[in-house]
Parts: structure tokens; sequence; C-alpha cells
């Protein structure tokens, strides 16, 4: 039986190939870890991303997991999608450990809450951030920020003219 055979023979997956060696696979995130557990032992041995997607337009995350099989050289991302208000995981580290890393980027990057991993809230990259919008999410005002954190931005034709006058 081949992978994407086992794959297909998964209960409550949509599985589209795009091309021989990669596989995406949508799944509803209340059946993500179960899949993904399933997928680990036919053979989806690493982790090599897991990040999300703003949709804010469908007022939505788009999860992702990008993982590879060693022995048959495939790609299979699984997506899932989770509402962009109140957005929660459950932790998929006891599977692919190397995911307790990306779970605590999408955390502070997002603002997904990942139950099961109690580093998820505490600073990853950004230590001193104050800002009320996860910098990742489609409706972070950078500029906004920028201006209120920092010294105010100012345009380089601005610069030029001071320094023109001095």
């Amino acid at each position: 039986m081949s992978v994407l055979d086992k794959i297909k023979g998964i209960e409550g997956v949509n599985v589209k190939v795009q091309r021989d060696n990669r596989i995406f696979v949508d799944v509803k995130e209340d059946k993500l870890i179960s899949v993904l557990y399933v997928l680990k032992n036919i053979g989806f041995n690493q982790l090599s991303l897991l990040s999300a997607v703003d949709r804010i337009n469908e007022e939505q995350f788009e999860v992702f997991y990008v993982l590879y099989s060693n022995r048959e050289k495939v790609n299979c991302i699984v997506r899932t999608y989770i509402p962009r208000d109140n957005p929660k995981l459950v932790t998929a580290a006891i599977i692919y450990p190397p995911a307790h890393a990306y779970e605590r980027e999408i955390a502070e990057m997002f603002g997904i809450k990942v139950e099961g991993n109690a580093d998820a809230g505490k600073p990853f990259i950004l230590e001193n951030f104050k800002g009320d919008v996860p910098p990742l999410r489609k409706d972070f005002n950078s500029m906004k920020y920028v201006n209120a954190h920092f010294q105010p931005f100012r345009h380089h034709d601005e610069v030029e003219l001071e320094a023109k006058d001095e």
C-alpha cells in the first residue's frame, strides 16, 4: 500500500496531491492531533515547519504543519483552520517535539493559544513587545506601533531638508 493510499485511508481528511512528492491534507481542528499521530506512524517522521496564515477576510487562521517522510521522500502539508476570535490549538509537541518552539512563535506572532504548551505564552522573539495586536495579524498597523513606541517615523525627504538647513 502506498503512502498516499494510507493517507487517504485516514478518517476525516481531505487529500490533494500537488505533485508526486507533495501532498496536502486538510483536517478539522478537532481531528488534527490524531491525524498527526497517524502520519507520524506511517513514516512522516520529521516536522519541517509549523506556521500560520491570517485569513482575515474569512475570519480564520490557516495553521499548517509541513511533515517529511525520509523513507518515501514526500512532503505532507497538513492544514487546519481555526477562528480568528479566540484562536486555540492543542500542542503537537508530544508527537513532534520541534513543534514546541514553532507553537511559541505562532502564539506570539498571531495570538494563537496553544493548550498543553506551557511556554507558548512566554516571549519568544519579541521580548519587549507592547502591542495590542500580534504583529503577523493582518490588522496589525506597523506604522502606528512604530510611532507609538519609538521615535516617530519621518520620511527621508524631511531628513534631507533638515540636513540642508544645518
